[in-house]
């Protein structure tokens, strides 16, 4: 089972009271970048979600394992930033 490092990276926008973010998920057997997704509106973990589905859509998981979190505990490994600028997601 290969496993993902799951990079997420939050912008909160004061003007309008938003917040975005981006993810970039690498497989951890080879160091590829395999995933980099553009800016997307959701706060909190949304980022998780935005990287489980990016990865049904390359074949990777499986969407009826959304909530198996055991399964995912195995797989995932997460790391959150919160950028104080756009730019930086």
């Amino acid at each position: 089972m290969s496993k993902y490092l799951i990079v997420g990276r939050k912008w909160f926008d004061k003007t309008y009271g938003n917040t975005y973010h981006t993810v970039k998920i690498r497989d951890l057997e080879n160091g590829e970048t395999i995933v980099q997704t553009d800016m997307q509106y959701g706060y909190g973990d949304h980022y998780r979600q935005t990287a489980y589905f990016e990865l049904v859509k390359l074949g990777l998981a499986k969407e009826e394992d959304y909530n198996n979190h055991a399964l995912n505990r195995e797989r995932f490994i997460y790391e959150v930033v919160d950028v104080q600028r756009k730019r930086d997601l």
